[in-house]
């Protein structure tokens, strides 16, 4: 019995037979519906052509795949492009111009002078010894000063006492004097001397007002008696006018005598003079009350103009008196000569107890601890159009690794007026920076002399505008030599 034929698959190649695999898989996925067979639809694609030629279809596949290589790393080429020129446009750097220079000094040696002199009574100090700013170096003795501040302290309390009071003369106001627990028991005498001068001078003003008032009164009662007799006078004139103006034309018919119309022009005469006499009596009387009344009026100016030529007087004193005592005061203060900075001792001048310091006289010196640096750069002409006083800057000095250390932040303080020309013609600008944080400062040892470089920061720039410098630079510089 004969068997079937069948194909000798072990003699194809083995690449014929993957490419049979992949002709039998893509046609599987071309008929299918999934989300696989979808995406490798078109992978496939090639492989259902029905080609027997597989040799061919391999190296049309191996073509394919380098294309597609290709282009997916030009597209990859050009995105990292844009992506690095988008990222250069948008970040920002500094701007920055930079100087050699060094460290000097920012204060210089600080001398302690005693202002008044005396005698020494205390040296608190030694030369090397580290102070603080305030601490007290040496006291001259202050016995003297303190005599005569007491002194002038008590008699600028009489004075604003007795200013006060007269304020209150002068304003017609109470006065009270304000009395607290620190008041010393002279100084309570002197505010009960004050409030007793105080009722004095208004007891006074009183009495001077009262006899003026007095006399007005006495006047005004004239002028009601007088005014009285007036009014009598004109009653007898009009009633004598009257008897005469109806009597005279009697004397025609003969029912009266000459005689009796004299009797009654003489009656009408004397009435008329008795009415000006009270009239003129009147008029003078009410010039009295109007004198009485510029005298009220006088007593009390005349009194406070003279209270307020003693405020006047004694404001003036006590101002005066209060710069003495003012000037007392800091010689009391001065009698403890402190240290104005942070430093060390350098020189004792003065520590024999008892001895005498002269006025104005150096009695210690400080070399100052300096809490901030200051360094002075040298800038060429070429890079100061943009430097002004204030902008921020680095100090990297070459003493210390940056890269390890640091820099110390800094402000630009200082830009010389004019160009510097050294020995060497060598042209540049002076200027000088001062750190703005004292700790950063102190954490480094630096002294005066040490070699720093400078970094101004100016402004900002992109990458981009830095990398196109050059490039925009010759644009405008080419095709223009002659």
């Amino acid at each position: 019995m004969s068997q079937p034929h069948t194909p000798d698959v072990a003699a194809k190649p083995a690449e014929q037979q993957a490419f049979e695999r992949l002709e039998k898989l893509s046609a599987a996925g071309a008929s299918g519906s999934s989300l696989i067979d979808r995406l490798f639809r078109r992978l496939f694609a090639g492989f259902r052509n029905g080609s027997a030629r597989w040799e061919q279809d391999a190296e049309l596949a191996l073509e394919r795949q380098k294309v597609l290589r290709a282009r997916g790393l030009l597209y990859s080429i050009a995105a990292i492009f844009g992506a690095l020129l988008l990222w250069s446009a948008l970040t920002q750097i500094d701007e920055v111009t930079r100087g050699e220079g060094k460290i000097i000094p920012s204060r210089q040696l600080q001398i302690v002078q005693s202002v008044d002199g005396g005698v020494v009574e205390e040296v608190f100090v030694e030369e090397g010894d580290a102070v603080s700013r305030g601490d007290v170096l040496v006291r001259i003795d202050p016995t003297r000063f303190v005599a005569s501040f007491q002194e002038g302290s008590v008699r600028v309390f009489a004075l604003r006492a007795k200013v006060e009071r007269l304020k209150a003369l002068v304003d017609d106001q109470p006065y009270q004097p304000e009395r607290t627990a620190e008041l010393s028991a002279d100084q309570g005498v002197v505010l009960d001397q004050e409030r007793s001068y105080y009722l004095e001078s208004r007891k006074e003003l009183e009495q001077k007002l009262s006899i003026a008032r007095e006399q007005r009164s006495q006047r005004q009662q004239e002028l009601s008696e007088v005014r009285a007799r007036l009014y009598a006078a004109e009653q007898a004139y009009r009633m004598s006018s009257q008897e005469l103006q109806v009597t005279r034309p009697l004397l025609r018919s003969g029912a009266v005598s000459e005689i009796d119309i004299l009797r009654l022009e003489r009656d009408q005469a004397s009435a008329d003079g008795e009415r000006r006499q009270a009239a003129a009596r009147a008029r003078q009387i009410e010039a009295g009350i109007q004198e009485a009344d510029a005298r009220l009026r006088e007593v009390d100016l005349t009194t406070r103009n003279q209270w307020r030529s003693e405020l006047s007087e004694a404001s003036s004193q006590l101002n005066s008196l209060d710069k003495n005592v003012d000037g007392l005061a800091d010689r009391v203060k001065f009698s403890e000569i402190r240290s104005p900075v942070n430093g060390t001792i350098q020189r004792v001048l003065f520590n024999t107890i008892g001895g005498v310091v002269q006025p104005g006289h150096a009695v210690i010196e400080i070399v100052p601890n300096d809490d901030r640096l200051l360094v002075e750069a040298k800038i060429a002409p070429k890079d100061i159009a943009f430097l002004r006083p204030g902008l921020p800057a680095t100090i990297k000095l070459h003493a210390y690794d940056f890269s390890i250390y640091g820099g110390l932040e800094a402000q630009l303080q200082h830009i010389s007026a004019d160009t510097i020309t050294d020995e060497r013609d060598n042209t540049f600008y002076l200027v000088r920076a001062m750190t703005t944080d004292a700790e950063s400062a102190q954490r480094l040892a630096v002294i005066p002399g040490m070699t720093a470089q400078l970094d101004i920061i100016t402004g900002k720039k992109s990458i981009l505008a830095y990398l196109l410098k050059p490039i925009l630079r010759a644009k405008a510089n080419a095709l223009s030599e002659r």
